[in-house]
């Protein structure tokens, strides 16, 4: 007999994944300062050599992309929580539960996607701070809609991350697939350079790149434009890869749970 969806379960592994969060202060100062240094280091820096790209700052073109950065580390990682959770018992308690293994899914994936995007929200700070978007009205808009955005690219990415976490057991194995997968993704997704720039094989790579798409979006939202290779609709493309990646993801990762073994 198939469980029907449980709300109540649903909320309650949520807030555990928040709670986990919020008591992990290292974790958040950590992820925060990690994309701080990416930001002065490379936007003030190499920045100074580069100048600008189009019409705007080296800093503001960058700055999207290490927001995606602290999105897509801090997504995949909260993946780990399943295999703390089969190492320390807890996951055994979660299965004998009344309720359906989805519920339990559902409620990690979007935990996992809600602190991801506080991560992200915080680097969003830290780059206004800096400079690097100038405050405006059109900018408001554009990082209530940045914030959308968001949740929307964690989503996936947390169901990539539950998805490595559970068909692994061991805490080190999982830091180093997860790391394999993410620093790939990172740097095809335009972080550094604009895509027309690159060799048209490099292009094709980076048009594979979920991420990609994501920063796109965040660019949209903060700088009213993205690459001129997706066109004037490229907002709409990449908001179109970023849904089915996401289906995708949410999907295997609930699949893969639901398999798992306590």
């Amino acid at each position: 007999m198939v469980q029907p969806l449980s709300s109540q379960a649903i909320y309650v592994v949520l807030l555990r994944e928040l709670k986990r969060y919020w008591r992990a202060k290292s974790r958040i100062v950590a992820s925060v300062a990690q994309s701080f240094f990416f930001l002065v280091i490379f936007g003030f820096g190499i920045g100074g050599f580069i100048g600008r790209i189009g019409d705007v700052s080296y800093l503001s073109y960058l700055a999207p992309g290490i927001i995606g950065m602290g999105l897509l580390f801090g997504s995949i990682f909260s993946g780990i929580s399943v295999v703390f959770d089969r190492q320390f018992g807890f996951m055994k308690e979660m299965l004998v539960a009344p309720v359906s293994r989805t519920s339990i899914i559902l409620g990690k994936i979007l935990g996992g996607a809600l602190t991801a995007s506080i991560q992200g929200i915080l680097l969003m700070t830290v780059a206004l701070l800096l400079g690097a978007f100038s405050p405006s009205i059109t900018l408001g808009i554009g990082i209530v809609a940045a914030i959308g955005v968001m949740l929307l690219i964690t989503a996936g990415f947390v169901g990539l991350g539950v998805a490595i976490g559970s068909t692994i057991t061991d805490f080190h194995a999982f830091q180093l697939i997860s790391t394999f997968v993410m620093w790939p993704l990172f740097m095809l997704s335009g972080v550094f350079f604009p895509i027309d720039a690159v060799p048209p094989i490099l292009q094709v790579a980076m048009l594979c790149d979920p991420l990609f798409y994501g920063v796109e979006l965040l660019r949209w939202c903060l700088l009213g434009a993205g690459t001129p290779l997706l066109g004037p609709f490229g907002w709409l493309i990449a908001l179109g890869v970023i849904a089915c990646f996401n289906l995708l993801m949410v999907g295997f990762g609930t699949y893969l749970f639901s398999r798992a073994q306590a």
